[in-house]
């Protein structure tokens, strides 16, 4: 009886290892979109509007820390990082996320943040 399941056994894996895999049975048009965002998550990519220049992403960092009482949250930051145009204050809003998520501590990346918003003209107070 042993013998009989073992050969059952090989050959149904003999078989399995051999056959050609099966199609998926339901393969998305080309036409359609493969990401469909939920209503509660919009889409992640910035449109146009949400874009924002180094002056206002600088005002909404400074509405930010005025906010929170000398600092700055992280999800404001994200904000500015994930929409600002100027791609060094997106780094260097970066940098900050990753500081405050590791150490709790962003000295060296608000002082970059700082002097690029004093570049544009909006005033930033050190904590």
């Amino acid at each position: 009886m042993r013998m009989l399941l073992a050969a059952a056994v090989a050959t149904a894996l003999a078989a399995g290892c051999t056959a050609t895999p099966a199609a998926p049975t339901h393969q998305p048009s080309p036409a359609a979109p493969t990401h469909q965002p939920s209503p509660a998550q919009p889409d992640s990519t910035p449109s146009a509007a949400a874009r924002l220049t180094k002056v206002q992403a600088c005002r909404l960092l400074l509405a930010d820390v005025t906010h929170h009482h000398g600092r700055s949250a992280v999800p404001g930051l994200r904000r500015i990082a994930d929409h600002v145009t100027d791609p060094r204050m997106a780094g260097d809003t970066r940098t900050a996320v990753r500081d405050l998520d590791h150490t709790g501590g962003a000295a060296v990346a608000f002082a970059l943040l700082r002097d690029d918003c004093a570049h544009a003209g909006v005033r930033i107070p050190p904590p």
